[in-house]
């Protein structure tokens, strides 16, 4: 896509054309170093940061270049508001080291921390009863955002408030912090703004759910919907050498013919299948043609049933609660079309080990290590990438690639050759995420 100018901004031609008014204004050519030149070529520079500042203004009037409080008021317009941060939360366990006679009130928005730059109130206010150990309750970041993630069980361990529970001997986490989520960056909302005319369909279109789908939580960054399907069994009567099985929406392309002794017949010799006006018709032949009865499977499409499958930033597989509210969205009266039955799952994982070996130069060696194994390097953007949405097949050519050419890094130094033995290449359903199992074996070769 071009990029849309409503100013010419180029330096060079406003500078020649203030040079050009000035020599005709004065009457006299203005050589270097004069000082009437050197005032023209410095309001010029003045004259190009305008025009860059007014050409930016204008622009942002068109969805693609809007962003900030700009792309807010557009997504007014579509009744689309920004997605708001989602906050963490964890289960605080509050204890003593000894049982004591009375009770302990713990209070609501007692404040916890394990750095004391995030915190974690208490839900509610609970009360460690005479005679018991511990108490736990609920508690929630004060902020949101993903930065609250990820604590793990244990770190939430400083009181903040201490004068408000001072009996109190100890307090934990007693589950890793989640659930936190940034706001809604540009880009995510700027693709939703895109799609909102798609919810106003009122016939369950699949990038209607989607849209609604993407809109349950800011941490939501991806969905696949698609029609359930239903996979059937079958053991037919013969007739004449022909078989029959009747219904609505068949897929011809996922029939499977079976032998009697269980092993799966070819097409084309044991079999040849046609599929017209709802009905399946098999013509048996070959190992079948004397057959009584013939075994099928054979997937059909379950119109009405909706299966969403959402994924979240980074590829974390979207928690009950997460699932929960993609559901709650997704199966709104004025959302769902009467007769749709609205199913949310979890995506299917597929795991994949990593087994590669590559080359270098003694000179790069230390650089290409770095830009193949570094934190930031080919190995962990593969990963990311792989692991971060749906609808995407485990392709090693993305792995190599990157470690031939890490183009995220100006000047940027590969391998000259890569031999990658894991992954292999495989397609997946539009429901299956590929993981990294953890099982890496990576070498490197130096050549001179």
């Amino acid at each position: 896509m071009s990029e849309l100018k409503f100013i010419d901004t180029e330096a060079g031609p406003i500078r020649d054309g203030i040079l050009e008014d000035l020599e005709n204004g004065v009457g006299d050519p203005l050589y270097p170093g004069d000082e009437r030149r050197i005032f023209g070529e410095a309001l010029a520079q003045v004259v190009v940061a305008v025009y860059n500042s007014v050409n930016d203004a204008c622009r942002q009037k068109m969805l693609r270049y809007a962003r900030g409080d700009v792309l807010d008021a557009l997504g007014e317009n579509r009744d689309t508001a920004r997605l708001d941060p989602t906050f963490a939360t964890t289960t605080l366990r509050f204890g003593v080291n000894e049982a004591v006679s009375h009770n302990i009130i713990i209070p609501a928005r007692l404040r916890v921390t394990g750095d004391f730059i995030h915190y974690f109130l208490t839900d509610q206010t609970v009360v460690l009863y005479a005679g018991q150990l511990f108490v736990e309750v609920g508690a929630t970041a004060e902020k949101g955002g993903a930065d609250y993630n990820d604590a793990a069980i244990g770190e939430l361990s400083q009181i903040v408030d201490l004068s408000d529970v001072a009996l109190i001997d100890y307090v934990t986490n007693t589950e890793p912090t989640g659930g936190g989520g940034d706001q809604e960056t540009d880009e995510a909302y700027r693709e939703r703004i895109r799609e909102a005319e798609n919810r106003l369909s009122t016939a369950g279109p699949e990038k209607a759910y989607r849209y609604w789908a993407l809109s349950s939580s800011p941490i939501v960054t991806d969905a696949v919907v698609e029609s359930e399907t239903e996979r059937i069994s079958r053991t037919l009567k013969t007739y004449a050498g022909h078989a029959f099985q009747g219904g609505a929406n068949l897929i011809p392309e996922s029939l499977a013919v079976y032998l009697p002794g269980g092993s799966e017949a070819v097409d084309g010799t044991d079999y040849t299948a046609s599929y017209d006006d709802e009905l399946l018709t098999l013509t048996l032949s070959g190992s079948l043609a004397a057959a009584d009865e013939v075994k099928i499977e054979i997937t059909r499409n379950m119109y009405g049933r909706v299966k969403i499958v959402p994924i979240c930033a980074g590829g974390e597989l979207p928690d009950e609660d997460v699932l929960e509210a993609v559901r709650r969205v997704c199966s709104a009266d004025d959302v769902r079309p009467l007769t749709d039955i609205v199913q949310v799952e979890a995506p299917q994982v597929e795991l994949y080990d990593i087994e590669l070996t590559y080359y270098t130069t003694k000179a790069n060696e230390s650089e290409v290590v770095k830009n193949v194994e570094g934190p930031d390097g080919a190995i962990n953007r593969y990963i990311y990438w792989q692991g971060s949405a749906l609808d995407q097949e485990i392709n090693p050519d993305e792995l190599r690639k990157l470690i031939l050419c890490p183009h995220w890094i100006e000047n940027p130094i590969g391998a000259t050759r890569v031999i990658i033995t894991k992954p292999e290449y495989k397609e997946l359903p539009s429901t299956t995420v590929a993981k990294f199992s953890g099982n890496i074996n990576v070498q490197h070769v130096v050549k001179d």
